[in-house]
């Protein structure tokens, strides 16, 4: 499998450097054109998206981007804090040591290349935290970052995270459309092995703000919709009401209550039973059924 990294940070650095004139169209050749298969996916998913306005200026939006309207001192400065920070190399690193943890190759996973590519983010646009991951077209890992004092260490955690997501939605217990325990594990499975390399002091708000006394009672609502379908339905339960709303959605399904990214929380408590029962390393279990990992984890049973 060959690792390809795409430097987006220095391309922004090109275009705020550049004269002001020129910072748009450099901004779509240097930046977006280059991850165009990740956001030209995601708009042909988005109603009314795919064609509208400017498709690379309305997807870097949407994936709350750093655009040169942001200001260019402001822009140079949180780039300057990630060069300092390594956080190429740091990633880098983070991705050939998640590969070498996973060995897709050896179970057939269908990753001939994977393209890492860090982004400059909207700095209001990640919360409070500043940063996030993505890791749903294949043969891709994004992470997006405004530099913050607590988070750049955090960062080849989310690498590793989005990497099990590429190995795993190539296995053939992801298929669409994706039930609610898929995802389930499929999230519980990226933390836990983010936690096995880096710690779990490396993982996010979303996966440890909820503790059994809060995932406890939710128990039998997830029990209850592990097999729903409905892909609305099914990301009401992974993140939580509020979370469904910030994003312009509607609630998705989960019923009123859900807190932020509940789903996330569970899952991680999930596999991590379902590892500490089995003896297995998150690694291995990447390759693992979900129904094996929910009835084996004892969260479901009568």
């Amino acid at each position: 499998m060959q690792i390809t990294e795409v430097n987006t940070l220095g391309a922004l650095r090109e275009v705020l450097e550049s004269e002001e004139s020129r910072q748009d169209d450099l901004f779509r050749e240097r930046v977006m054109e280059p991850l165009r298969p990740v956001w030209e996916n995601m708009l042909r998913f988005i109603p009314g998206q795919a064609g509208a306005g400017d498709p690379a200026l309305t997807a870097a939006r949407m994936m709350r981007l750093y655009l040169p309207e942001m200001g260019r001192e402001r822009g140079l400065e949180a780039l300057g804090r990630l060069e300092r920070a390594r956080v190429r190399e740091e990633n880098l690193g983070a991705l050939r040591r998640a590969a070498g943890a996973l060995r897709p190759d050896e179970h057939g996973a269908r990753l001939s290349e994977v393209h890492l590519a860090l982004t400059l983010a909207d700095p209001e646009g990640l919360g409070e935290e500043g940063y996030t991951g993505a890791g749903n077209t294949p043969g891709w890992v994004m992470v997006s970052v405004w530099p913050k004092e607590h988070n750049l260490s955090r960062l080849p955690a989310v690498t590793a995270h989005e990497f099990n997501h590429n190995v795993r939605f190539g296995q053939p217990d992801w298929t669409f459309p994706i039930p609610l325990g898929a995802y389930l594990v499929a999230e519980g499975l990226a933390e836990t092995f983010a936690a096995e390399l880096f710690g779990p002091e490396s993982l996010g708000l979303w996966t440890t703000t909820l503790g059994m006394e809060e995932l406890g009672p939710l128990r039998p609502r997830f029990q209850a919709a592990l097999h729903e379908q409905d892909f609305n339905v099914v990301r009401g339960y992974i993140f939580g009401d509020s979370v469904m709303r910030q994003s312009g959605q509607a609630n998705g399904g989960g019923g009123p209550g859900l807190p932020p990214y509940a789903g996330y929380a569970l899952g991680y408590h999930v596999v991590r039973d379902y590892l500490a029962r089995t003896g297995r390393t998150a690694a291995q279990a990447t390759y693992d059924p979900w129904r094996q990992i929910v009835n084996g984890s004892g969260w479901f049973t009568a």
